[in-house]
């Protein structure tokens, strides 16, 4: 029997207008950097671009739940349409009045909680990215928002893949205590993972390799260079280095 599903949280991409518009300037934020590189689900799959008023610009032709509007990712609308749609199938352990939670992977690989809400409808009917919604909500003000945060610490386990996580009960009471300024959390000014620690090693990789380690990254809402370093530290396990 499956434990209880007592809230859910979602990995989003960063929006710097406030998850409810096209980003400005994006190719000198950042904080939007997994979208300037491509590989999301955002945009395809393939890196943003500006227009000629520094507003972000994608493909919106034929992207799934976009409706009569033209984007080309749900955070645009996240907080004007309410609503995220599932990459990978159903809803199955989710269902109405259930919290949800909203993170956004930062350039650290940490995790940054920025929002949360009620799901208030789930429509499993379309047989592609099934959409559940959720009551209005905006983002807290960035003074609140919890940088620093680990899947393990919000899950219970690394997240690794997919755009989403179930909670369970306990965890859900820790995103709760967050949210309202109870947990047991010390504001982390430097980063766990900084970036500084980090040796840039250039590789050659084939172009099936690249093709499918694209794909994967797409469908995961994860980077090529994550999956990769996650790879070399299963490698050196293995081998007891």
């Amino acid at each position: 029997m499956k434990e209880r599903v007592a809230g859910l949280v979602i990995r989003t991409a960063f929006n710097n207008q406030g998850w409810a518009g096209r980003c400005k300037h994006p190719l000198n934020d950042q904080r939007c950097f997994k979208c300037r590189d491509g590989r999301l689900f955002v945009n395809w799959g393939k890196p943003i671009e500006e227009d000629e008023h520094g507003i972000c610009k994608g493909n919106p032709e034929n992207y799934p739940l976009s409706g009569d509007g033209k984007y080309w990712c749900w955070e645009q609308v996240l907080c004007k349409k309410y609503f995220w749609g599932n990459v990978k199938g159903k809803w199955r352990q989710v269902s109405i009045g259930i919290p949800v939670y909203f993170v956004y992977g930062d350039l650290d690989n940490t995790l940054t909680l920025w929002g949360h809400s009620i799901i208030e409808n789930v429509d499993n009917e379309p047989d592609e990215y099934p959409p559940i919604f959720f009551k209005p909500f905006v983002p807290m003000p960035q003074s609140k928002w919890i940088k620093g945060l680990t899947g393990r610490e919000i899950t219970g386990k690394s997240w690794r893949q997919l755009h989403f996580r179930y909670l369970d009960e306990i965890h859900e009471n820790y995103l709760a205590s967050l949210v309202e300024g109870k947990g047991n959390y010390e504001h982390r000014k430097n980063p766990i993972h900084s970036l500084e620690s980090y040796e840039n090693l250039s590789i050659e990789l084939k172009r099936d390799i690249k093709e499918k380690l694209d794909k994967i990254a797409r469908v995961e809402g994860r980077e090529v260079k994550e999956l990769i370093r996650e790879a070399v530290a299963k490698l050196i396990r293995e081998r007891g280095a």
